[in-house]
């Protein structure tokens, strides 16, 4: 296999953040701090979280460090430590949803690169090869005939993923 140009991880990149755009993804992240138990037991005690929204976090990296060192001042023994956990706000803590999430954008991603495959592989052979015609070349009919079982699929999947976001919806009003 041929190594990548950076290029090619700027385009996938590209393609994850339009799936997720079409998904209405809400990215988030919890953070939470711990130190160690005084009793030198492997539990960790609980000191102080954050929900913050994903683009937050990541322009606000030095809050997180600024707060682990405060709680390291206090705990000097403690081994504080801080653990990140990404979700989408809709599901909130629910790793199996999330999980069928990243499934569905990652399908939409393969779903773009393949189109933009077929449509560079048009015109490639319209500008150099004289007796190419669409709708006969063998190779180009079954890329087009997987692309759209592909994107059924993928619909399907849109489909149940924003059913199971309303029932959580809903539960989380009925809890309230």
């Amino acid at each position: 296999m041929t190594q990548e140009s950076i290029d090619y991880f700027i385009q996938m990149a590209k393609d994850y953040a339009k799936a997720e755009k079409e998904l209405d993804v809400q990215r988030w992240v919890f953070v939470n701090f711990e130190r160690k138990d005084e009793s030198n037991n492997y539990d960790y005690v609980h000191l102080f979280s954050y929900d913050l929204p994903r683009e937050v976090y990541e322009h606000r990296k030095w809050v997180i460090e600024w707060r682990k060192a405060k709680l390291v001042c206090q705990y000097p023994k403690g081994c504080v430590r801080y653990t990140l956990h990404f979700y989408d706000k809709r599901f909130g803590n629910n790793i199996q949803l999330n999980k069928d999430l990243n499934r569905l954008i990652s399908a939409k991603a393969q779903v773009t690169k393949a189109q933009r495959k077929i449509d560079k592989y048009v015109v490639y052979n319209k500008a150099n090869n004289l007796f190419f015609d669409e709708n006969t070349d063998t190779d180009l009919l079954k890329a087009r005939e997987k692309l759209e079982t592909k994107i059924a699929n993928i619909k399907e999947a849109e489909e149940r993923m924003k059913l199971k976001i309303k029932q959580i919806q809903e539960g989380n009003n009925e809890k309230n």
